[in-house]
């Protein structure tokens, strides 16, 4: 077998933001976690499975079967995807441009048309390229609807109609994501993300109709998900929407201001800087 790579995993761990208590939490213990990473004496394989599923890992990239075992196409969709939760559109777009799209495997493609869709959506470019890449991965990579990346061209669907206004078709795509929330399985840190996304925009879909009793519940399901997987970096966004619906439901000033302060903590945390810009300006004004 190849050198373990424990320098990837150490910082794909610091990355997430997850202390070793953290990241073994119920799998093994610290000292078993410290003595790999320090000096790469791997545990059980059971014990190491688990310890890569919950940093989004495959024991390949820490036992790599060659010099091209993760390939750089990989690498830099996962870093685009990473940017995009990040809010960081331009650093996303970049990496994005650094693939040859018509090289990529199916997954592959389906992840870029992901992130190149959002970023279209988020950044207020032409709402039709948005649609494009969302209706690739529904009728052309995923046209039997199977795969996480179809519920996430749904919320980017979704996205994109409500911000051309035309709520009538968002609520047709949010609706849809919202009967499939609860049915996905949390299998990794990339599942992970990918569903904390579903659940923080449908969430703010319905924050921003007035439906709380919706968009409330929802935001609750995805702070839950991120305390008990040690997940933060859609902690600040979550924290972030439930300081605005207090708000809009007249709820105290005291509540609204200690949601923002705990929201503005984990965005320091992750070094959000566009978010730490956001909270702390809505700071000023309370």
């Amino acid at each position: 077998m190849s050198e373990i790579n424990t320098k990837h995993f150490i910082n794909t761990r610091k990355k997430l933001g997850l202390s070793q208590i953290e990241l073994c939490d119920g799998v093994c213990t610290q000292a078993t976690l410290s003595k790999f990473e320090h000096y790469g004496k791997a545990p059980s394989i059971q014990v190491l499975i688990q310890l890569c599923q919950r940093l989004g890992l495959t024991l390949d990239e820490i036992f790599p079967t060659g010099p091209s075992s993760i390939s750089d196409e990989s690498q830099n969709l996962d870093q685009a995807e990473f940017e995009l939760i990040q809010s960081e559109y331009q650093a996303a777009q970049l990496k994005l441009s650094l693939m040859d799209f018509d090289k990529l495997s199916s997954t592959q493609k389906m992840q870029y048309a992901f992130v190149q869709g959002y970023i279209s959506a988020l950044n207020d470019e032409k709402a039709e390229d948005a649609l494009y890449f969302f209706n690739m991965i529904l009728s052309e990579f995923d046209n039997s609807h199977q795969t996480i990346f179809s519920l996430l061209a749904y919320t980017g669907s979704g996205i994109t109609y409500s911000r051309m206004q035309e709520l009538k078709k968002a609520e047709y795509y949010f609706q849809k994501v919202f009967d499939k929330l609860e049915e996905l399985t949390l299998a990794d840190t990339k599942t992970i993300w990918r569903v904390l996304n579903m659940i923080f925009y449908t969430a703010a879909y319905y924050g921003r109709l007035g439906n709380y009793s919706v968009s409330d519940p929802l935001l609750d399901y995805g702070y839950k998900i991120c305390a008990e997987n040690h997940v933060t970096y859609y902690l600040a966004r979550i924290l972030d929407q439930k300081a605005q619906n207090v708000f809009e439901q007249n709820g105290s000033s005291a509540q609204i201001n200690e949601l923002l302060k705990d929201a503005l903590a984990f965005a320091r945390l992750n070094n959000n800087q566009i978010l730490i810009k956001k909270i702390s300006n809505k700071l000023k004004t309370k």
